[in-house]
C-alpha cells in the first residue's frame, strides 16, 4: 500500500462529509494547487504536450496523478508525462468536454 499524499487526506476528509462545503472546497484547492503527473499520448516536442485521451462511451477523460509511483503503478510501464499543476490542466481542458481521471486504480 502506498503512502497517503494530502491530495488522499483531502479527498478523505471530503468524503467523511459530503453535505459539507468546506471539505469539498479545501478539497478542489488543493487538486487546483497540486503538481499532477498528466499521461500523455507520445513525449512531448517543446511546449507542445498531448495528453493521452480515454474515451469511456459517451465520456473522454485525461488520466491525472498526484505520485510519479502511482502514474508508473497505473501503466504497467514507463510512459511520457508532463508535471503541471491542477490549475494549469484544468485550464487547458476547460470547455472541451474532457474530464480528469484522477488516481485510477488507487
Amino acid at each position: 500500500m502506498s503512502l497517503q499524499t494530502p491530495l488522499d487526506h483531502a479527498h478523505a476528509a471530503m468524503d467523511a462529509d459530503p453535505n459539507a462545503d468546506a471539505p469539498r472546497l479545501r478539497f478542489y484547492d488543493r487538486l487546483a494547487e497540486a503538481e499532477l503527473f498528466l499521461m500523455l499520448a507520445r513525449e512531448a516536442e517543446g511546449d507542445q504536450a498531448e495528453p493521452e485521451l480515454f474515451d469511456l462511451g459517451d465520456a473522454r477523460f485525461v488520466l491525472v496523478f498526484d505520485t510519479e509511483d502511482r502514474l508508473g503503478t497505473f501503466a504497467g510501464r514507463a510512459v511520457p508525462y508532463a508535471a503541471l499543476s491542477g490549475r494549469s490542466i484544468v485550464g487547458m481542458l476547460a470547455g472541451q468536454g474532457i474530464g480528469i481521471a484522477l488516481n485510477p486504480e488507487v
